[in-house]
């Protein structure tokens, strides 16, 4: 996907289920405002962002007792939704100059539907590249963590057992993390690993050095 010139600077967070994005993600928008007093912050999640987008939202992380949610669905459901953000939230918001901040985006269509349910690949890809039209993060943070250790932090959560992707096996998750890793090393000028190990605090301050450094 060619990229899209823009005023603004578009930050993702990705990793697997447990890891600290939400925790993350509302903690950097607070040190940017810090950091760029007269400069637009916001922050948004994938799938969601918009109207439209969080009703797909609502479809794609809820269980439903009478019907799964097949793969393909769940590809074209994501794409759906990042075309109602890339068109009505990231763009214009790149165009205004702001600093926008996503908990996920198409990175983890492609670790979700290909690595983890067995999509093609280049399907995926057209698809990302269809609903997003260029635009792609210029900085992704991968927020590193086991499977194991992301599971013990969703159990210890309120009705995950209700969350599609939540109560997923291990070997899905070993599947996530493996994927998210192989974006990563493809694409090392663009992504950061982060170890999400650590404290709420010592997660923050690794996020942050790296913000100082892309945002320097």
């Amino acid at each position: 996907m060619k990229k899209k010139e823009n005023k603004g600077f578009f930050i993702s967070l990705e990793g697997g289920e447990g890891c600290g994005k939400s925790t993350q993600l509302n903690l950097l928008a607070e040190a940017l405002r810090t950091m760029f007093p007269g400069r637009e912050i916001i922050a948004t999640r994938s799938p969601g962002g918009t109207a439209v987008a969080e009703k797909i939202r609502s479809v794609l992380k809820e269980k439903t007792e009478d019907e799964n949610i097949i793969p393909a669905t769940e590809l074209l459901l994501f794409g759906a939704c990042h075309a109602q953000m890339v068109q009505n939230l990231i763009d214009p918001a790149m165009e205004r100059g702001a600093i926008l901040i996503t908990d996920r985006f198409y990175d983890s269509t492609i670790v979700y539907q290909g690595y983890a349910r067995g999509l093609d690949r280049a399907k995926i890809d057209w698809i990302n590249d269809f609903a997003c039209n260029g635009t792609k993060p210029d900085l992704t943070l991968l927020l590193d963590l086991s499977p194991e250790q992301g599971s013990a932090r969703t159990h210890a959560r309120a009705a995950v057992e209700n969350d599609r992707f939540d109560s997923e096996t291990e070997a899905f998750h070993q599947k996530i993390r493996a994927g998210f890793l192989d974006l990563a090393k493809a694409e090392p000028e663009r992504f950061a690993i982060v170890d999400a190990t650590g404290s709420i605090d010592e997660v923050h301050s690794a996020i942050m050095e790296v913000i100082h450094e892309r945002l320097a």
